[in-house]
């Protein structure tokens, strides 16, 4: 309901243009940077204090949006002059206004030069409290502002009148979903099927896409494993009345957890868990009559197995054979036949919890007794049923790992390559275990391979790499980056106790790769990078490592600059060298 008061207080606010603007930030969600700002109104005086939607309805009722529209958007411009040469500006603007004549003079290349913006940084972002009325004049604008290079956003997109007719019809260059879809989105199933199915969508078409209405570290935590562009919210930044980045706790913590969901996917692409395998699979409740699932079974000759759940808890599992004797023979039927399934299912089932690694999965399925070993496994996640996994399944994704090993491993050490040594690293970096990454680099190892040939180069990488491996007592992870290069994850801090006995090892059979003369005179001739000859010591390593003893890492970025610096120090130093941090 309107009133004379509400009439007579939006009066005020325009006839003494009573607004100020301010602006929200919206955030990458890959490295938690400020893509750009979303300028709004607030009512500068606070005596004239209302809510902001109602006011432009009011606006609207006494037939004075546009200028109240102009107010905001001017006020907005003369104060985005400090935004940054990077930063998108993005402008409400109402669906019945773009088109109008007086709004597309106010967005031309010199009107905008007087606010020192640059029109490829301003976004439109389309707002429709009420139907479009003119839908082909709304298209022309549209159209017209793109061909000048702004930029379109829809918002509210999910509800209202934001629907999918609008969105396939404007062809936006970033939609906004609506903040309903976003509330509690950790907490809903539905509401995350439904972000990631336009998420997809938008990655499909080319379309950037923000998620508003972030307030929670959950939200963020839940859009960033769906693979979201950007965020905005009051959790990431209020609105301001100048352009202030976020805190940086909340940078390092979206830099987090997208490194924790790249760790996932990365590590679910070489080593899947059991989990990413399993089917729903039939299930009956324990009270279910024997003859009912039988005469099921029947009508459903592919079905092999059947799980028994109660209240997602696993209780007991069953393959078809196992029924059809019980039930089979002179009197199987007439002892068995009423009773419910929990009476003759089998308790002893080999349970197993979704994160398990398929190689553990696959040792405990093989260690079953003869008549289980082909039983499909049962997959529980927080202890309730999730679903089933075939032998077949199972043993097909084995084969895959195998496969994918043998392709990402180096051909002349049969070490893991990068891909494999990246996983680790990862699963290292944001795990809570102890660990110690160290880099082995080969001191004058070009020369050597220069001097002496690629074969004679080959058999000092192999002479390194089966160091590396016969001191690995302790599973310690031995990986070959390339050339000469090698790296090894202790889970331990003590990096040292398995690098000392390594130089000492190396130390003792390098000389077997030299000639004698090259020995005892304690250098080689070989030419230098620039072509021109000098004498180069003999084979060496330099060894640089960072434990998490006293320092965590919460990004890969960090880690990399202190191993890149630490390695450049220790291929400074003469002779076999090691620095552990």
């Amino acid at each position: 309901m309107f009133d004379n008061h509400h009439y007579q207080l939006v009066e005020k606010i325009l006839d003494g243009e009573c607004i100020s603007p301010v602006y929200q930030p919206v955030v990458s969600l890959t490295d938690g940077q400020i893509y750009g700002y979303e300028a709004l109104s607030r009512i500068s005086d606070k005596e004239l204090s209302m809510d902001i939607e109602y006011m432009f309805r009011v606006a609207d009722k006494i037939n004075r949006l546009w200028e109240l529209e102009t107010l905001c958007r001017k006020k907005s411009l003369e104060n985005a002059k400090t935004i940054g040469a990077d930063k998108k500006l993005f402008i409400n603007v109402h669906s019945n206004i773009i088109h109008d004549n007086k709004f597309k003079e106010g967005f031309t290349k010199q009107r905008l030069d007087e606010y020192a913006i640059n029109p490829d940084n301003v976004i439109f972002e389309i707002t429709e409290r009420t139907a479009i009325l003119d839908i082909d004049a709304f298209m022309g604008s549209i159209n017209h502002y793109k061909k000048q290079n702004y930029k379109i956003a829809l918002d509210d997109v999910g509800a209202g009148y934001s629907g999918l007719n609008i969105l396939t019809n404007i062809k936006p260059n970033i939609i906004k979903l609506d903040m309903g879809l976003i509330r509690n989105i950790d907490k809903d199933n539905t509401k995350q099927l439904l972000c990631k199915a336009m998420i997809d969508f938008c990655k499909n078409a080319g379309i950037k896409l923000i998620a508003e209405g972030i307030e929670t570290d959950e939200e963020l935590k839940v859009l960033i494993k769906l693979n979201a562009d950007f965020g905005q919210g009051y959790f990431l930044g209020i609105p301001q009345e100048t352009f202030k980045n976020i805190l940086p706790n909340k940078v390092e913590m979206i830099k987090l957890f997208r490194s924790k969901n790249y760790v996932e996917n990365i590590t679910n692409s070489v080593y899947p868990v059991i989990g990413h395998l399993a089917k729903s699979g039939l299930t009956f409740s324990p009270d279910e009559k024997a003859t009912d699932i039988y005469e099921m079974l029947r009508l459903n000759p592919t079905v092999r197995e059947f799980s028994v759940v109660e209240n997602n808890i696993a209780k007991g599992f069953m393959t078809r054979s196992d029924l059809n004797e019980i039930l089979g023979g002179r009197y199987g039927f007439s002892l068995h036949s009423g009773k419910t399934i929990e009476k003759l299912m089998k308790p002893d089932f080999l349970r197993v919890n979704y994160r398990m690694p398929l190689d553990q999965v696959s040792k405990l399925a093989m260690q079953r007794s003869f008549e289980q070993l082909y039983n499909p496994i049962l997959v529980e996640k927080d202890n309730r049923y999730l679903g089933v996994v075939t032998i077949k399944d199972l043993l097909d994704a084995c084969t895959k790992i195998e496969i994918d090993i043998a392709m990402h491993s180096n051909p002349l050490t049969g070490l893991p390559g990068n891909l494999l040594i990246e996983k680790q690293i990862l699963k290292r970096l944001f795990g809570k275990e102890p660990y110690c990454i160290t880099y082995y680099d080969i001191d004058n190892f070009k020369a050597y391979n220069d001097a002496y040939g690629f074969n004679n180069g080959d058999l000092m990488l192999e002479l390194v790499a089966g160091i590396l491996k016969e001191h690995a007592v302790k599973n310690e992870f031995v990986g070959h980056i390339g050339g000469d290069d090698f790296i090894v994850i202790c889970d331990y801090h003590e990096g040292e106790k398995y690098c000392i006995p390594v130089i000492e090892k190396f130390d003792s059979k390098i000389a077997s790769l030299y000639r004698e003369e090259d020995i005892n005179n304690g250098f080689i001739i070989s030419k230098n990078r620039h072509g021109v000859t000098e004498n180069f010591p003999i084979a060496s390593l330099s060894v640089a490592g960072i434990s998490n003893k006293t320092t965590a890492y919460n990004s890969i970025d960090d880690f990399s600059k202190d191993i890149a610096q630490l390695k450049k120090k220790a291929k400074k130093q003469k002779g076999n060298y090691f620095e552990i941090i």
